[in-house]
């Protein structure tokens, strides 16, 4: 399983182009590097007109990194957003429905919310998109739980690193469960490949302090019954002895 860039001097910034580029071809990786330095432009910019000390590293990486033109951010960004939602209702079906937890009931179950909602969503596009973003869908419903934002408290000593590394700790929570839970029904197979983007194995989560905020877990999500009303069971019941 290939890992997180958490060896970058901006570990936040790396992850986020993994989660938007996340093949492991050339392209992909070129422009997951060019994501970042272009993420961190303006506010190492800042930084230098503020009169802070930027790492000649992080620079570095800035001007070589920087180049790679990025057309399409915003339909890589609607993909991200879009296969969070949908395997977090994975998730929220395995507890609720366990039977009809799919990818498919899952991307059913989006269009029809996507409907009500007047927002774009089709099951060809939705297909699409977990064929190309499978391998980073727990660190995008990660994402999605927290609505896309870090919330850091440093009056309390929860800065935006203790933050992020709960973000991570809720990202692996959601693969473990989406590399090893199966359905309970014939031939299931996990819904996560073995080949997803994870933390390094000497990764560690920061120790809770007193007074932390309630981070690193998974909230619990009701999905409502007329959405699911008309969902079929994927294949046939596992055979009990």
């Amino acid at each position: 399983m290939p890992d997180l860039p958490l060896n970058h001097p901006e570990q936040f910034a790396a992850t986020l182009g993994v989660m938007l580029y996340p093949g492991m071809g050339a392209s992909d990786q070129r422009k997951a590097r060019a994501f970042t330095a272009q993420y961190l432009a303006r506010p190492i910019e800042n930084a230098v007109k503020a009169g802070h000390n930027v790492p000649r590293e992080t620079l570095l990486r800035v001007v070589v990194d920087g180049g790679e033109p990025l057309e399409d951010i915003q339909r890589r960004w609607n993909w991200g957003l879009a296969i969070g939602e949908v395997f977090m209702t994975v998730f929220a079906l395995s507890f609720s429905h366990p039977r009809l937890a799919s990818w498919n009931n899952a991307i059913e179950i989006y269009v029809k919310a996507a409907a009500r909602a007047k927002r774009a969503g089709s099951h060809t596009a939705l297909k699409e998109t977990k064929r190309h973003y499978q391998t980073v869908a727990h660190l995008w419903a990660a994402w999605v739980i927290r609505e896309g934002e870090f919330k850091p408290k440093p009056e309390i000593g929860y800065d935006g690193f203790a933050d992020f590394q709960s973000f991570l700790t809720e990202a692996e929570i959601l693969r473990d469960w989406g590399q090893n839970w199966h359905a309970p029904r014939a031939k299931s197979k996990p819904f996560l490949p073995a080949d997803v983007w994870r933390v390094p194995e000497d990764w560690r989560p920061p120790d809770r302090q007193p007074g932390w905020p309630q981070t690193g877990w998974i909230p619990w999500i009701l999905i409502p019954d007329d959405l699911t009303a008309d969902l079929k069971t994927a294949g046939r019941p596992r055979k009990t002895a």
